[in-house]
């Protein structure tokens, strides 16, 4: 992260021995880079200092540990047996202080309040599997924050979860992003009662 003086070390799995069925978390993605490079661009060197951020399917908890090196408070969220990387990673970090890790399910029927207020939310390489849409709609509903959300894009397949989101959240593509194999978006909450400036 060169615009915050940062540098990231962030362990990961091996490629050959990621399971799709723990949702391939334990790998650093493209998107991924291109979400931390637009947050060092938007936010470094401190731009996200006294901010809450909860990370959705961290995986290796890359996008939240960036958000922690740019000053926020972090919740680290995937789903249990995902975790330990994040964890670890989190703990490596010089952040650490400022960076939990907590199970998420996007299926179970309620969000923990504890993360219910959050100013930013993240959500990278989140929109692979289509059965999952709906639980991940409703989170991001629940959270009812501003969302940077980035993913590789696949077809139809993303175009069918962002009609879900949309109707509760206003979308605006990052276009420098686009250049790339990834796509990144914020997705910003419609209610009325929401007062942001992201």
């Amino acid at each position: 992260m060169p615009n915050a003086g940062a540098t990231l070390h962030i362990s990961q799995g091996s490629l050959s021995h990621t399971t799709w069925s723990t949702g391939a978390g334990t790998v650093v993605w493209e998107a991924a880079d291109a979400t931390v490079r637009h947050l060092d661009t938007s936010f470094a060197p401190n731009g996200l200092r006294g901010k809450r951020v909860v990370e959705l399917g961290a995986g290796t908890g890359v996008c939240g540990i960036a958000c922690a090196a740019l000053g926020a408070t972090v919740v680290l969220t995937d789903l249990p047996e995902v975790l330990p990387i994040a964890k670890s990673n989190a703990a490596a970090s010089p952040w650490h202080e400022r960076i939990s890790v907590q199970p998420l399910n996007w299926a179970d029927a309620a969000v923990p309040d504890a993360l219910t207020c959050a100013d930013l939310v993240v959500a990278c390489d989140c929109i692979y599997q289509p059965a999952a849409y709906g639980a991940l709609a409703s989170v991001l509903a629940a959270l009812s924050s501003p969302c940077l959300i980035a993913w590789r894009p696949r077809g139809k397949r993303e175009a069918d979860f962002l009609a879900q989101v949309t109707t509760a959240f206003a979308l605006e593509r990052v276009a420098h992003a686009q250049e790339r194999e990834t796509s990144l978006a914020w997705l910003r909450p419609v209610d009325a009662n929401i007062n942001s400036t992201w």
